[in-house]
């Protein structure tokens, strides 16, 4: 049995070329790089509680790293495939790791998605006696209020591609990836606990290296 989050990120691939004016048959066989950010397995572990509903097809159907390379296979894309689990930046982490392999002229296109499907209750409750979850159940960040983050699922996936300078912008293109930037929290407290200092340090860099006034910042 196939994990809904290959199946639906299939669909979110396909929109995307769509959306971007892209035919994939123009794609297959050529250098397009996939970066999918992904981390819970829920669907995999309930079939590990029940070995007589395994097949053949259990592993690839729910292994973390065949979320990206379904995309490659179904679509014939021949760069890396990556599928990256970094919890909470798992998606960020896919945006910087395409970013690079565009600058590097490793490949021209990327196809750069993210999917998280909350399928079982037992995450919940991991994270809720880890206090992690908010109590109220509202993500209030940035205020004094806030209390915990609040879990949520979905899929996406979009397309980047390297322009050159003096090229055209591509037919349909929503904007401009200008810089981005990861880094860890090193050691503090506990391993799940963030590092402001970090966060802010991270920021300060990716706006110094993109010559970016935080104050033009519009949308955060």
């Amino acid at each position: 049995a196939m994990d809904p989050q290959q199946r639906v990120l299939l669909q979110c691939v396909w929109e995307a070329l769509e959306d971007a004016c892209v035919r994939p048959s123009d794609l297959a066989g050529t250098n397009v790089g996939v970066y999918v950010g992904a981390s819970m397995t829920d669907h995999g572990n309930a079939l590990a509680n029940d070995p007589e509903i395994a097949d053949g097809y259990s592993m690839t159907g729910n292994s973390l790293s065949v979320i990206s390379n379904r995309v490659s296979h179904v679509f014939d894309f021949h760069g890396p495939s990556v599928t990256l689990d970094t919890a909470c930046s798992s998606s960020l982490y896919a945006l910087h790791a395409a970013a690079q392999a565009l600058t590097s002229g490793e490949i021209e296109t990327a196809i750069v998605g993210a999917t998280n499907a909350m399928l079982s209750p037992t995450n919940f409750v991991g994270f809720a006696e880890a206090r992690m979850l908010s109590p109220t159940g509202l993500c209030q960040a940035f205020s004094n209020n806030a209390d915990g983050y609040v879990r949520g699922e979905g899929m996406i996936a979009f397309v980047l591609r390297r322009q050159d300078p003096g090229e055209a912008a591509p037919l349909q293109s929503y904007g401009r990836l200008v810089h981005v930037g990861v880094n860890t929290s090193g050691s503090t407290i506990n391993i799940a606990m963030p590092s402001a200092d970090a966060q802010f340090g991270l920021l300060d860099k990716v706006y110094n290296d993109a010559g970016f006034d935080p104050n033009d910042l519009a949308f955060v």
